[in-house]
């Protein structure tokens, strides 16, 4: 029956799920049906008792009976469980929003869904699955696309993220190979040069870091303005949806043939710290990709 909101489940029940959880109860676009973790004692699943009809401790299990009042999913977990998810999920139909860096979906920085070939949107029969890729991927894409406008002959890319160690939990811990494969995968696919070199730093500093991500671009020719021109305009999209994001040193010169840039997010603190916005773009840009595919699918349903 044709509905009006988006209506999801989200899959993991820690930091990055809470966070999820609240800022979607406040988007008029979706609705949460139910919250799904592994631990009956899980923190996270008791913080939304009695504000979400279904409430599961045991997996993905807990959403078998529940599919059909779902749209799709966002998975929250780990890399090494989203293939299991996927595929559960897309036998029922649905699409999956990929918070974990399996690189299993389709990579998608909503702000370039119209402007990078191989990242639009065009949802068929077929259920979606639109991977998120990484938090520094989510932070470094918009500067490197924008670098890409003013370049030429592209030679090396290199991306640095620091996060505060305290916003960086468990599963991020376990993901850390696939996190920086993810990443070098999307900045060639961004930029078009097959040498991109990811470094992730876990920053122990008390107080915590806010996050910051480095893009450094090597070519053989750069329009210096065109490359400021671009990331001030990529800033202001991303800001749509992430208004903590912001440029922590401008672009810059490092002799004739590199341009380095470095982004700053402060989280909005729908649950998280201030400090976490590598959580908090990721998180943003996983909602903005659901409201993309949703409405998609919803208008379909109207249509039909």
């Amino acid at each position: 029956m044709p509905h009006d909101r988006i209506r999801v489940a989200i899959l993991g029940s820690g930091n990055i799920g809470i966070d999820l959880c609240e800022r979607l109860l406040v988007d008029d676009d979706f609705e949460v049906v139910a919250l799904v973790g592994r631990r009956p004692d899980s923190p996270g699943l008791h913080r939304f008792d009695g504000r979400i009809p279904v409430i599961e401790a045991n997996g993905v299990a807990g959403l078998l009976s529940h599919f059909d009042y779902l749209d799709g999913v966002f998975d929250a977990t780990s890399s090494f469980d989203h293939p299991e998810h996927w595929e559960i999920t897309r036998q029922h139909g649905k699409w999956i929003i990929d918070l974990t860096p399996s690189s299993l979906g389709r990579p998608t920085v909503p702000c370039l869904v119209d402007r990078v070939d191989s990242m639009h949107l065009n949802p068929g029969v077929e259920p979606d699955n639109l991977s998120m890729i990484s938090c520094g991927g989510q932070s470094a894409a918009p500067l490197l696309y924008a670098i890409t406008q003013g370049v030429s002959d592209i030679r090396e890319v290199e991306v640095s993220i620091s996060v505060s160690s305290g916003s960086a939990g468990p599963a991020t811990r376990r993901n850390i190979d696939h996190y920086i494969e993810a990443t070098e995968a999307l900045a060639t696919q961004v930029t078009g040069c097959e040498r991109a070199k990811a470094i992730l730093v876990l920053n122990p500093a008390d107080p915590p870091v806010m996050m910051r991500t480095t893009a450094i671009v090597q070519a053989d020719t750069i329009d210096f303005e065109a490359v400021h021109r671009g990331c001030a305009d990529m800033v202001a999209e991303v800001q749509h949806a992430v208004p903590g994001y912001d440029l922590a040193v401008e672009p810059h010169l490092i002799g004739e043939t590199l341009v380095s840039v470095t982004a700053r997010v402060v989280g909005a603190g729908f649950y998280l710290p201030p400090h976490a916005g590598n959580l908090d773009i990721i998180n943003s840009a996983a909602v903005e990709s659901a409201r993309i595919i949703g409405r998609h699918h919803l208008l379909a349903e109207v249509q039909a």
